[in-house]
C-alpha cells in the first residue's frame, strides 16, 4: 500500500464500510475531484492506494490530490449508478467526465389536451407515464424523437406542415386571431382559430400526423387509400385529388430512408474511437428499423482508458429524459450493464437490452458506428489544427498579446433611441458558444448616442467578469475608431490590461474603369496605438473569422431590438382596460371586426359581445368616450 502522510485520509481508509454505495474523493480544498461508485465500497476504494496500480493511468495524478473522502451507502447497485451520476452532475469533478449535452436533443411535441393540437419543437421531456412505438406519453401529451440537431427537426415539421392543412400558430397568436391568416388562403391550414372546421375532422388529420412521427407510414398509406377511393366513390373528385397528392408525398418521402435493418425495433447503436488525450463517440439512432438520426460527442481521456470513458459516457447518457429504445448496442463489456438494463427497463415499462455483439447484423452497425467515430475524430482533428494556425496567424498580424482562442463582440441595435439594445456574442476557437451570450437593455441612455450606449454595455460585461474572474482573450466592438475609443476607455476605468481590443469596420471605395460604378466595401481592423487601419486580405480566413463574430453580434442584437419592437407595436388599446383578458378582446374582435367599430359603440352593442358583462361594456365605454 502506498505510504500515506494524512492521518484523516489514513483513518477514513481503515474504516471504509463494505456495503454497496458511492465515494466522493476531495482535495485538499475540500472539492470534489472525483466521484465512483463500487459494490464493495472497501476493496473498492482501497485498491486505489495499492502500489499495483490501477490500470487508469490518471490513478496516479488523483491518489496525489486525495485529501479527504466521504462516503454515501446505497441499498441497491441501481441506486449507486444513479445517486453517482447526480453527483457528477452537481459537482462536475475535475477528474470524471461530465457529460453536458441537455441542449443537444430535440423533440416533437403533441399536446393532446388542446381542442386543436399541433407539433411543436421542444427540449425536455416530462416524465414518462407511457410509452408506445418510436414516441413517449406523459399525461396525453405526445413526444416524438429525438433529433439530435434542430434543422433535423424542423426537416420533419416543414414536411408535416406541408402535408398537413393543421394550424402553424403559437397558442397567443391563435387566441387573439379574428380572421383566417395567409395559410389559410393558399390551403396550408383549414383555419380552426376561427371555427372553420370541426374537432372531429381535424383530430384525424392529427391522427395520420401521428403515424407519419411514429414511422408507419404504410398505415398511413392505407388509410388515405381508403379515403381516396371513398371520395371519388362519392364524386368528390378534389378531395380524391387531395388525398391522392398526400400519398404520392408520403411516398417520396419512404424512398428516401437513410438506411435500413431487417427488424423492425428502435435501438441505439454506439462506437468510438480515440488517439491521445480524446475520445470521440458517436451515437446512431433507429427507429423502426430506420436510420433516422446521429450525434457525436467528444471528451478528454485525462490519461484514462478509452472503454472507461465510453462506459462513463453511456452510465450518464440515459439518465437523463430522453427516449429509450429497445435495445442498446455498444462495442465494450461493461461491469454496469446489468444495472443499466435494470434501470431502463425500468423506465421504459418494459425489458430494454443492453448488448455487445461479435457477430452479424449488429455487429456491422457496431463497425459502421465505429467507423462514423473515427471519421468525426480525424475531421475535427483537421478543423482544430487549421483554426489553430488562423488564430496564431491573425495574433501576428495585428500584433495583439493573446492568441484570440475566446473572444467577444459587442453590437448596439435601436431606432432613433427607441428599443435600444445591446448584444454580446462569443467565440471559442472559431465556433459560437451561445450559452455565453448576454443580451442588454440599454437603461441610462434615452437618446440616439451609439458611443453611451456601447461605454453602459461593456462596463455593465467586464465589471461582471471582474467578478467573475471570466475574460476573453479579444474583445471586438462592431465600429471604428470611436467605438475602438470607449471600448479603451472601459477598459483604461475598470483597469483591465488582460484582454487585447480591436473594432471592425466596413471602408466604402468606389470602384472605376467599368460602365458602371458599384461599391466594394473593404472590412477594415482599428487596433490600439495605431492611427490607421489594418487591412487584411479580404478573402483570407484571418477576416472570415473576424467577420462572422461581427456578423453573429449584429444578428443577435437586431433580433432582440426586433422582438422589444414587436411587443410594443403589437399592444392593444384593449390591453389597457380593466377586466379585458384576451378571450374579451377576441369576442370584441371577431363581432365588431375593427377597433375604431369598438370606439364607436355603444354601451347596449357592447353588452350584445359574448363573455362581455354589464361592467366590462362600462369599463370599455367610459375608457373610449
Amino acid at each position: 500500500m502506498i505510504k500515506i502522510e494524512n492521518k484523516k485520509l489514513l483513518r477514513k481508509l481503515e474504516t471504509i464500510p463494505t456495503g454497496t454505495g458511492v465515494y466522493m474523493m476531495k482535495d485538499a480544498r475540500g472539492e470534489v475531484i472525483y466521484v465512483g461508485k463500487a459494490k464493495i465500497l472497501r476493496s473498492r476504494v482501497r485498491s486505489y492506494f495499492q502500489s499495483s496500480c490501477d490500470e487508469r493511468l490518471f490513478i496516479k495524478f488523483l491518489v496525489k490530490r486525495i485529501a479527504d473522502i466521504d462516503f454515501v451507502l446505497t441499498e441497491t447497485e441501481k441506486e449507486a449508478l444513479i445517486l453517482e451520476n447526480n453527483l457528477i452532475k452537481q459537482f462536475k469533478p475535475r477528474f470524471n467526465i461530465n457529460l453536458r449535452d441537455d441542449k443537444t436533443f430535440v423533440s416533437i411535441k403533441l399536446d393532446m389536451h388542446q381542442k386543436f393540437p399541433y407539433p411543436v419543437i421542444v427540449r425536455q421531456i416530462e416524465p414518462s407515464t407511457g410509452k408506445g412505438k418510436g414516441l413517449e406519453k406523459t399525461n396525453n401529451v405526445l413526444y416524438f424523437g429525438p433529433y439530435s440537431s434542430s434543422s433535423a427537426v424542423r426537416e420533419t415539421l416543414r414536411y408535416v406542415n406541408s402535408l398537413f392543412p393543421i394550424r402553424k400558430c403559437s397558442k397567443s397568436v391563435f387566441k387573439g386571431r379574428v380572421r383566417p391568416c395567409l395559410y389559410y388562403q393558399i390551403g396550408k391550414c383549414m383555419a380552426p382559430c376561427c371555427d372553420l372546421v370541426d374537432e372531429v375532422t381535424y383530430k384525424e388529420l392529427i391522427n395520420e400526423i401521428i403515424l407519419v412521427l411514429k414511422g408507419k407510414n404504410s398505415e398511413l398509406l392505407k388509410v388515405l387509400k381508403q379515403k381516396m377511393y371513398d371520395a371519388s366513390v362519392s364524386l368528390k373528385y378534389e378531395k380524391a385529388a387531395m388525398f391522392r397528392d398526400r400519398i404520392l408525398a408520403i411516398e417520396k418521402t419512404v424512398e428516401k430512408q437513410k438506411i435500413s435493418t431487417l427488424e423492425f425495433v428502435d435501438r441505439d447503436v454506439f462506437g468510438y474511437y480515440g488517439d491521445g488525450n480524446s475520445i470521440q463517440i458517436q451515437a446512431m439512432f433507429i427507429r423502426n428499423g430506420n436510420l433516422e438520426d446521429i450525434a457525436s460527442y467528444r471528451f478528454s481521456t485525462i490519461n484514462n482508458t478509452l472503454s472507461n470513458v465510453f462506459c462513463s459516457f453511456l452510465n450518464q447518457f440515459y439518465i437523463r429524459t430522453r427516449f429509450i429504445p429497445d435495445e442498446i448496442l455498444m462495442p465494450v463489456e461493461s461491469e454496469d450493464k446489468e444495472i443499466l438494463e435494470e434501470l431502463l427497463s425500468e423506465k421504459k415499462g418494459h425489458k430494454v437490452r443492453v448488448v455487445c455483439p461479435k457477430r452479424g447484423e449488429k455487429h456491422k452497425l457496431l463497425e459502421m458506428a465505429t467507423m462514423n467515430a473515427e471519421n468525426a475524430f480525424k475531421i475535427r482533428q483537421v478543423n482544430n489544427d487549421d483554426i489553430g494556425s488562423i488564430m496564431t496567424s491573425l495574433q501576428k498580424q495585428l500584433g495583439l498579446t493573446n492568441t484570440p482562442k475566446r473572444m467577444e463582440c459587442f453590437d448596439i441595435s435601436n431606432i432613433a433611441g427607441k428599443q435600444a439594445v445591446g448584444s454580446m456574442v462569443t467565440f471559442e476557437n472559431g465556433l459560437a458558444v451561445k450559452s455565453k451570450y448576454k443580451r442588454y437593455k440599454i437603461k441610462t441612455v434615452s437618446q440616439s448616442d451609439d458611443y453611451a450606449m456601447m461605454y453602459e454595455v461593456m462596463t455593465r460585461r467586464y465589471t461582471r467578469a471582474f467578478k467573475e474572474d471570466d475574460f476573453p482573450d479579444l474583445a471586438v466592438v462592431d465600429g471604428g475608431k470611436g467605438q475602438l475609443g470607449i471600448a479603451r476607455r472601459v477598459f483604461d476605468e475598470l483597469g483591465i490590461d488582460r484582454v487585447d481590443v480591436i473594432a471592425l469596420a466596413k471602408d466604402k471605395r468606389k470602384v472605376t474603369g467599368h460602365a458602371d460604378s458599384k461599391q466594394k466595401l473593404d472590412e477594415r481592423v482599428f487596433v490600439s496605438d495605431n492611427v490607421d487601419p489594418i487591412v487584411l486580405d479580404q478573402d483570407s480566413l484571418e477576416l472570415r473569422l473576424l467577420v462572422n463574430i461581427r456578423d453573429e453580434a449584429h444578428r443577435f442584437a437586431l433580433a432582440y431590438h426586433k422582438k422589444l419592437r414587436k411587443e410594443q407595436y403589437y399592444k392593444s388599446p384593449l390591453d389597457k382596460i380593466t377586466g379585458i383578458g384576451q378571450v374579451k378582446k377576441k369576442n370584441l374582435l371577431k363581432y365588431f371586426g375593427d377597433m375604431q367599430k369598438i370606439r364607436n359603440a355603444s354601451l347596449d352593442e357592447l353588452r350584445k359581445v359574448k363573455s362581455i358583462t354589464a361592467k366590462d361594456a362600462k369599463y370599455i365605454y367610459d375608457y373610449f368616450q
